[in-house]
């Protein structure tokens, strides 16, 4: 038998390190392209709201789950074609993203505010009262086993078939890649909007099953968390996993410290993930000369006329 507390707080990392790890992994697909995104919190909460309500008038949670994707990645399209056709800044695109997102998504949800939902995500297995650790795994909803599929499908794309290597190659070095004829502005499209799809999934989580219901600033940073967590995890999906896994634990940890006897403030548990993230550029800087395993690429649009 296990202590009850610690059932309670690694069913909570679980179900934390998925909300960020999806979105994250999203991240790390658009970056591996050349792409940056920091558009991830609004995307997060277009998908979170669209799939709320698609949930609440529909009854569906399959279509709940569809429109909440959907409409995060149509949403990311706006900055595949701001930086990939228009060839605008990555940084600035991606910043008004988030705060368009945030914007839209508090006026499209703004009736729904409160609501409670007829269906929401529940669990593959239908345990009770969860008393062992494989208990709390197998208690996990549909989209936490997905997460784990996507997480191995993506490192095995990246690595074994050759859309894999052909985003590497572009978002390593656009000159050469357009010099073997690669399709650039398709690939870094592409890899946006899929980039967007899982942060819709991640939005469709938070409503669905994480907190059940739609209210205004509910994402709280978690675009920002999922970005940090792609840096820390060196752009490679099992290692993204891992820093999800522990960013997970340190949200779950920050309500239940003084049931554990710390006075420690939850704002400071909040921080953490940013601080770490810190950390790991400081070390790779003194031990790896700044080698972060960034693709080189990252943000710099690419013009042929200048090849």
């Amino acid at each position: 038998m296990v202590d009850i507390q610690f059932i309670g707080l690694l069913n909570a990392t679980l179900q934390a390190a998925t909300l960020l790890f999806i979105a994250a992994l999203g991240e790390l697909i658009t970056e591996k392209s050349g792409i940056l995104n920091l558009g991830v919190e609004g995307m997060i909460s277009i998908g979170a709201v669209s799939g709320f309500i698609a949930a609440i008038n529909t009854g569906s949670l399959f279509f709940a789950i569809i429109i909440g994707v959907l409409s995060a990645s149509v949403f990311a399209s706006i900055h595949a074609f701001v930086t990939v056709v228009l060839k605008q800044d990555q940084t600035v695109s991606g910043l008004i993203l988030t705060i368009l997102g945030l914007s839209l998504s508090s006026l499209i949800g703004k009736k729904h505010v409160g609501k409670k939902l007829d269906v929401k995500l529940e669990s593959v297995v239908n345990i009770a009262e969860p008393d062992s650790i494989l208990d709390i795994f197998l208690s996990q909803n549909i989209i936490f086993y997905l997460g784990i599929l996507l997480m191995v499908a993506t490192a095995y794309v990246l690595k074994r078939t050759m859309f894999g290597r052909r985003l590497e190659a572009i978002g390593e070095d656009l000159k050469s890649s357009d010099s073997m004829g690669l399709k650039i502005a398709k690939t870094q499209f592409i890899a946006t909007c899929v980039g967007g799809a899982f942060a819709g999934l991640s939005g469709v989580y938070l409503t669905l099953s994480y907190v059940p219901y739609w209210t205004d600033g509910m994402t709280a940073g978690r675009g920002w968390i999922a970005l940090a967590l792609v840096i820390f995890g060196g752009w490679k999906p099992y290692r993204t996993a891992f820093g999800a896994l522990l960013f997970g634990f340190l949200e779950a940890l920050g309500p239940r410290l003084q049931t554990y006897g710390f006075e420690m403030s939850p704002y400071i548990v909040k921080i953490t993930p940013y601080i770490i993230t810190i950390l790991v550029l400081i070390l790779l800087t003194i031990f790896k000369n700044g080698d972060t395993g960034a693709p080189r690429n990252i943000g710099i649009p690419f013009f042929r006329e200048n090849r």
